[in-house]
């Protein structure tokens, strides 16, 4: 197995507990925070079964005839412009990625951004900061509670199931769009199945939570954007792949609606970007899942899948790439 996770750092993501365990039930090769060498990689490539990886870099994926798995811990699949998927999906190659280590830690950061905008708290402080705060007795700011609110989730994955529990204490009436699921299995779930322009015109807080997919690049255009109230706020919490963006940074300089965003379609964002001028936005840098405990859940998930793996077992624990979740050109 090549444990090569170069973009990250081993002991980032794996404790010195997890890392020991994976080397008791699996043959690690290389095991450095610098990229595998091709001199190395050539030395073993026809006896890998799995490779964990943080972005691959080892050419042709058919040169690897015993290939089972392919484990990606930089927290999104493999682009198809390096990876052949057409040959990973009919050899059988598992590819899987990290993405579930990291619901908990961004569904808590979405509760974060929901509160803040919502109660004002991070434009209040600014405000208190230069001497124009409203007092409560004089001015309640336009603010709500998340108590009761009806509340949409665009996706309803494992992200979306983190950030639920979170909000059970608030009672919200939860509705959710996610084409992939059946009315069935969402209401069996507690959650109301609804088309996306309600979900859109109906709920005061939309977190943006899906997974990207060939098909809903740009799902929020200008039209469906232009359905969210002036009194709701916007949560754009997994891909900027699925929203407009140059159309939602005109709106929120408009004051269409509030705004909370971790992710950008170009990072580091510009430094001239207009939407760092938007007053009605609360910018958060892909800090969402950015935390010790979560890059250590990383370690944990991917050594606990490669055990699975190695007993002939299917991994549960990290996400499993499909067709309709690749770009795959043609």
């Amino acid at each position: 197995m090549i444990l090569d996770p170069h973009g990250r750092r081993l002991e980032q993501i794996f404790t010195p507990g997890d890392l020991a365990r994976l080397k008791s039930f699996a043959d690690v090769v290389w095991g450095r925070n610098e990229p595998m060498p091709q001199g190395e990689l050539d030395s073993c490539r026809d006896e890998v079964i799995a490779v964990v990886s943080g972005g691959w870099r080892y050419g042709d994926v058919t040169r690897f005839p015993v290939l089972g798995a392919v484990l990606e811990v930089s927290g999104s699949f493999p682009s198809p412009e390096v990876l052949n998927y057409e040959h990973c999906f009919s050899s059988k190659i598992k590819v899987l990625s990290c993405a579930p280590a990291f619901g908990p830690a961004v569904a808590e950061m979405a509760l974060g951004l929901a509160i803040s905008a919502s109660r004002r708290l991070v434009w209040n402080h600014e405000d208190f900061r230069m001497g124009r705060e409203n007092w409560s007795h004089t001015l309640t700011g336009n603010t709500f509670t998340l108590y009761g609110k009806p509340v949409g989730f665009i996706g309803f994955g494992g992200l979306a199931m983190s950030l639920r529990k979170l909000l059970e204490p608030f009672g919200c009436q939860l509705m959710v769009y996610d084409p992939w699921m059946t009315d069935s299995y969402l209401e069996g779930q507690g959650v109301t199945p609804v088309d996306l322009e309600t979900l859109l015109s109906r709920s005061r807080l939309i977190f943006v939570l899906a997974v990207p997919t060939a098909e809903n690049r740009a799902l929020l255009d200008r039209g469906m954007l232009g359905r969210i109230s002036k009194d709701s706020v916007l949560l754009l919490m997994s891909r900027s792949h699925l929203v407009d963006f140059e159309a939602l940074t005109e709106m929120v300089l408009e004051g269409r609606f509030r705004l909370g965003v971790d992710v950008f379609p170009e990072e580091p964002l510009p430094v001239d970007h207009p939407i760092r001028g938007a007053g009605e936005v609360i910018l958060s840098s892909h800090r969402a899942g950015a935390i010790d405990e979560a890059f250590h859940r990383i370690g944990r998930i991917a050594v606990n899948d490669l055990e699975a793996i190695c007993r002939g077992l299917e991994p549960r624990e990290m996400q499993l790439a499909r067709p309709e979740f690749i770009h795959m050109r043609g």
